[in-house]
């Protein structure tokens, strides 16, 4: 296959360093295991659910969440500080969404039990929004992980998306996929290696961020009322959820929202994958793609709670989005944030979807291609020395 082609594998363009290998297969595998688990709209430490995996299924890699009530007014202004950093988001990237309406504004805010919790801002595309909430009064000590007891979240009075939460602490992915601070600072690490997290903002205060995803309705976010309870705060430990402040904060705000993606529609085969790419759709913040991919029936042995081995049918994934290149030559790798979406739209159909939200902001007007991981091992997984194939937008 030649450089011309509008597809062709990159082992001589990109050198991929072991260590992106490495964090492409702990995404699919955490892909594969949410896959299995119960999207409840809440989530408590007490009472986890899980459901069997479906053939189209919704992904939140990041989702242990829970909420509460309360009243609000007050007004906040300006960009969240952690959003910024957790996306990072250029100050030209700013100024765009705001003339676009990507990003909204909240001036909701409640006080209960000495704590102010605040709606700050809101991005929002097709099929995602992400939320900031910043929280005065209440502090941790470095390396504590604080946590609300339960979170509830409608939108127009409709909890039918998947959504995903934590308590930012200061860390992002660098272009191998590995944690390191937003302001550059060291890691440190405690006797065991873990990595010690700061939730801490320099004013004091905490953030707590929020993703929602709704993959099967365009533009379902955009302008809609978003209504949020929290219930009771305390830190968590080993999944474990130790309560300290009995409060309940809700607020209300009103989503933003634009359509400003770049869909690509075209017929590039991956490859021997059996997948044809046949639509890319693109935004600052997300990317969608459909593929023709007929099924490919995978036989797979497990040890049941009795002991006994049983064997699980399933259909092969199709190759997953592993970053974009720009028009420049520069690659940006890692950009799964979550939730994202997988598999085929129906029991009796060949479309199959991928799609996930990202853990920064790209310009989408730069990208020239998507690229794919190219899995060859027959279980999904990325070879240790993994080719990709890249597929030209337009």
């Amino acid at each position: 296959m030649s450089r011309n082609d509008t597809i062709y594998t990159l082992q001589q363009d990109i050198e991929i360093p072991k260590i992106v290998t490495d964090k492409a297969n702990k995404i699919l595998e955490q892909i594969r295991k949410d896959a299995d688990m119960k999207n409840d709209k809440m989530v408590t430490y007490q009472k986890p659910e899980r459901k069997c995996r479906k053939r189209y299924m919704v992904i939140a890699l990041a989702a242990t969440l829970a909420v509460g009530t309360a009243t609000a007014y007050a007004a906040y202004t300006g960009w969240s500080k952690g959003l910024k950093e957790e996306l990072r988001i250029s100050e030209d990237q700013q100024n765009h969404m705001e003339e676009n309406g990507m990003a909204a504004f909240s001036d909701a805010t409640v006080t209960d039990a000495g704590v102010t919790v605040t709606a700050q801002q809101s991005i929002t595309d097709n099929y995602y929004t992400y939320l900031s909430f910043k929280i005065d009064g209440y502090s941790v000590e470095q390396g504590v992980q604080p946590d609300f007891e339960t979170i509830s979240v409608t939108v127009d009075g409709q909890d039918d998306f998947s959504w995903g939460g934590s308590f930012y602490n200061g860390m992002i992915s660098d272009e191998n996929g590995m944690a390191v601070h937003a302001d550059g600072s060291e890691l440190e690490t405690e006797e065991d290696g873990s990595i010690i997290e700061n939730y801490v903002m320099d004013d004091g205060s905490l953030e707590y961020h929020m993703v929602l995803a709704k993959s099967d309705e365009k533009g379902f976010f955009m302008g809609k009322n978003l209504h949020v309870e929290f219930k009771n705060l305390g830190t968590v430990a080993k999944a474990d959820y130790t309560p300290d402040i009995d409060g309940t904060w809700a607020l209300d705000m009103t989503l933003g929202g634009a359509d400003v993606s770049r869909f690509t529609e075209t017929e590039q085969k991956l490859g021997d994958s059996g997948a044809t790419v046949t639509g890319v759709e693109l935004s600052p913040v997300s990317i969608r793609v459909s593929y023709d991919f007929p099924r490919i029936e995978k036989n797979e042995e497990y040890e049941d709670e009795n002991g006994e081995t049983q064997i699980t049918t399933y259909y092969e994934d199709a190759p997953m989005v592993s970053g974009v290149k720009y028009k420049d030559g520069t690659t940006i790798m890692n950009l799964y944030g979550g939730p994202g979406t997988e598999g085929y739209i129906s029991e009796d159909s060949d479309e199959y979807i991928s799609g996930f939200a990202f853990d920064r902001v790209i310009d989408p007007d730069q990208v020239a291609s998507v690229l794919f991981y190219k899995t060859t091992n027959g279980n999904g997984d990325v070879t240790e020395e993994p080719e990709y194939y890249e597929v030209a937008v337009k």
